[in-house]
């Protein structure tokens, strides 16, 4: 008992900052001194960007690092010089923002230590103004180490033609060693620390660290901007407003462990100072980041046990709690900001509205045969799992309360309110491993497509079927009516191109995740033409 209090107690005192490691290094994954983790760049404006780095001091003390940004990767024409600290209180993280930059360049960046020693020279751009022909967005989510090599993180990092990355979110997971993926599934050499479930500050502190050794992320950083948000599982899993899935009563009080997520992402991505960003983009788009994850949503519903009492049940959980225009996703504050957000970009003439977000917005049922795909032998809660999908869908129920078919009203106000302000909305989401291509419409009328993009190594259906990919494809399109394509068994990511008229969705399947390897299996593409609300598969 006095074990499991001194711990309860250590988690609130880390989480509040209050408890601070020695020194910002951990032997292990990383060196123990100087620049450990490479850079990165976040947060990008029409001349500003947020600039990152992690040094380690050999005392552990405070270090101020010099920061310049060039024309050029040889660092000769430099036009802007600043300074930044990096200690204990961040771990050795340090960020610059810089501004007063070039309008929509690309740019070359580096930090010097006190010893002049310097880190890797970094790549980054300023977002455009004025007339846009063109911009190409890279999207990723979903990247659980243990499960695989980061080859879609590797494959992207060697383009030339990307202007951003996008991050939806699961940028890292806060399972224990052993949990997920299993000891079993674990790909050899893919270490993650600290071996526990990460709960405090500094546990989510070394998650990070150990996942920024990877050499395809590091280069992904170095080469290009990144705007990320967060899904659940940097917090953990099935996170709302007030608890999570995998938040129990013996790891402590759920808003300190929050508050120890969310810091340590932002002292790991630069980014800005609120999640919900409107960032324009040329006269093109403007790309609109949003928290559907605990800035206020409100608690998942849950649908076994009404399942379980039967069809009139069911009927009334349909019609009632599930339909309660009270329950919110984004929580009303955000929600109200989303909407006049989106008719601002409207009336200031952006062409595209780009939602990027975490959680799938079109609704997906499970099909009437799901369970000719389940193994035979398969874990009893696997097949309870498609049997209740099955019962769900049934009656009209997608059975995915986690995503927004659990929040339909707030799904149906946002869909209005972008109808309203005359919308060329594209919504963007990860969290769900698997690639997804919807129309969406809101009282018959089309209102906006969407674009979900596979995990870079997290299993998607593949894991739990045993069937022909194309078939598990075939059945759950038919069973869907928004659905239009999708890709259960892949990993990669997606790349969504704007130009005036079009906007083109490729997904890019990499291999293989079980060995390093940059192969590609090939692409998949959906374009929608402005004003038609409607995709086409090319």
């Amino acid at each position: 008992m006095r074990l499991a209090l001194d711990r309860r107690a250590f988690i609130a005192a880390s989480a509040a900052g209050l408890l601070l490691p020695v020194r910002p290094a951990l032997a292990g994954l990383w060196p123990a001194a100087g620049f450990t983790h490479g850079v990165a760049s976040g947060d990008p404006g029409p001349d500003s960007i947020r600039l990152w780095t992690r040094y380690a001091s050999a005392d552990g003390r405070d270090a101020v690092l010099k920061v310049e940004v060039a024309r050029d990767p040889g660092m000769m024409d430099v036009i802007a010089r600043a300074e930044t600290v990096a200690g204990p209180s961040s771990w050795g993280t340090a960020q610059a923002h810089i501004k007063g930059l070039p309008v929509g360049g690309w740019l070359f960046y580096r930090f010097t230590a006190p010893d002049g020693s310097q880190s890797v020279t970094g790549r980054t751009r300023t977002l455009p103004r004025g007339p846009l022909s063109r911009f190409n967005i890279a999207v990723v989510s979903c990247s659980n180490k243990p499960f695989g090599h980061f080859n879609g993180y590797a494959h992207l990092a060697a383009r030339n033609d990307i202007d951003l990355i996008v991050h939806l979110g699961d940028y890292i997971y806060e399972y224990q060693q052993g949990a997920y993926p299993s000891a079993a599934q674990a790909l050899a050499g893919r270490v993650i620390e600290p071996a526990h479930e990460i709960v405090a500050l500094d546990d989510y502190r070394q998650r990070y660290a150990s996942y920024r050794v990877d050499p395809a992320l590091q280069e992904l950083h170095r080469n290009f901007p990144m705007i990320a948000i967060w899904d659940d599982h940097e917090i953990c899993n099935d996170s709302w407003k007030a608890g999570a899935e995998n938040h129990q009563a013996g790891e402590g009080d759920y808003e300190v462990r929050k508050a120890a997520a969310t810091r340590a992402h932002k002292e790991w991505l630069p980014q800005a100072d609120r999640m919900w960003q409107r960032y324009d983009i040329g006269d093109l788009l403007s790309l609109i980041t949003v928290d559907t994850r605990i800035a206020g949503r409100d608690q998942q519903l849950e649908l076994g046990p009404v399942l379980r009492e039967g069809a009139t049940a069911v009927a009334r959980f349909r019609d009632g709690p599930l339909a309660d225009p009270a329950r919110q996703l984004l929580g009303a504050e955000q929600e109200a900001w989303l909407f006049e957000t989106m008719k601002a970009s409207v009336k200031d003439g952006h062409k595209w509205q780009l939602l990027a977000q975490q959680v799938i917005m079109g609704n997906v049922y499970t099909p009437k045969n799901a369970m000719d795909f389940v193994p035979a032998g398969a874990d009893k809660r696997l097949q309870g799992y498609v049997q209740a999908g099955m019962a769900a869908s049934a009656a009209g129920i997608s059975a995915a309360m986690d995503m927004w078919a659990g929040y339909p009203a707030a799904r149906a106000r946002l869909l209005g309110a972008a109808q309203a302000a005359g919308a060329e909305l594209i919504v963007l989401a990860g969290d769900s491993h698997n690639a997804w291509a919807f129309d969406l419409a809101h009282d018959g009328k089309p209102a906006a497509v969407e674009f979900d993009v596979q995990s870079i190594t997290s299993p998607g259906y593949e894991q739990a079927f045993a069937a022909n990919p194309g078939g598990v494809r075939d059945a759950v399109v038919a069973a869907s009516p928004e659905l239009k394509w999708c890709d259960t068994s892949q990993r990669g990511y997606m790349t969504v191109t704007l130009t005036p008229e079009e906007a083109r969705a490729e997904w890019t399947f990499m291999r293989t995740i079980r060995e390093v390897s940059t192969q590609t299996t090939g692409t998949q593409v959906a374009t929608t033409r402005r004003g038609t609300h409607r995709l086409s598969l090319g």
